[in-house]
């Protein structure tokens, strides 16, 4: 009974050189992503009373900005009515403060089917506690359109020397990197795969797709898939990590 244990144990148990380099790749990542996740949530906070009907799915924000550069945000809006349509925009931007704001109102015709690109410049001065840019877009209703609201935060580092979105580049790069590297090195090290190597390998398969999916979500700007994604991540991880630990 013993000799038959052993051999088990050598033949299903599997070596964890890679997995800990695959987990820290996928943690680097995911706590951006949890921090863009965070920044939005703070966002629908913002100016609450202003609310729409429908998410402005056409909203594009900066994750990231560095004090040494101004951010972009983008929006389209559109005219689908059968005749010209009047459209007003209102845009409230933090101003240093959660509960201080900087707002515009934008007024112009659309022809049917007509669409219009709309841009707002914001400043590392407008982040709220020092760090977090809040914006809120709202399109105003107009019959048979809805009202539209978009939100979205962006977070201020104080690192000048560099730009936001090479911050970005470089954590998402090093985290692939990583997690290639993690589980090239675990695959070759647990051959042939059996039971719990097998196992292993897919849950890290698994993490990866949560990882890229965060990755192309944080660019829709969609709260909800967010949600999700921020939920299950938590999940997945304290899972992974239980289950990693114990094989």
């Amino acid at each position: 009974m013993s000799t038959i244990d052993e051999t088990d144990i050598v033949q299903y148990a599997p070596n964890k050189g890679g997995i800990w380099i695959f987990m820290i790749g996928a943690l680097l990542s995911f706590v951006l992503f949890f921090s863009n996740f965070l920044q939005d949530t703070e966002a629908i906070i913002f100016s609450a009373l202003l609310t729409g009907d429908t998410v402005l799915t056409s909203m594009r924000c900066p994750e990231i900005i560095t004090t040494a550069e101004t951010g972009t945000i983008e929006a389209q809006v559109s005219n689908q009515a059968d005749k010209s349509k009047l459209r007003v925009v209102r845009t409230r931007i933090s101003q240093g403060h959660l509960t201080y704001a900087r707002e515009s109102q934008d007024n112009f015709y659309l022809d049917p089917g007509e669409h219009r690109d709309m841009t707002w410049t914001i400043y590392p001065e407008d982040a709220a506690y020092g760090y977090l840019v809040l914006t809120k877009v709202y399109v105003f209703p107009q019959d048979p359109m809805n009202s539209y609201v978009g939100t979205c935060g962006t977070m201020v580092l104080d690192l000048p020397f560099l730009r936001g979105w090479q911050i970005i580049a470089a954590i998402n790069g090093l985290s692939l990197v990583m997690m290639a590297v993690g589980y090239a090195k675990y695959v070759r090290l647990n051959r042939p795969m059996f039971r719990r190597k097998r196992a292993v390998a897919n849950l890290m398969l698994v993490i990866a797709a949560l990882i890229i999916t965060g990755m192309v979500v944080c660019v829709w700007e969609n709260f909800y898939l967010e949600l999700v994604l921020a939920v299950f991540g938590v999940l997945l991880f304290a899972e992974a990590t239980f289950y990693i630990s114990q094989s």
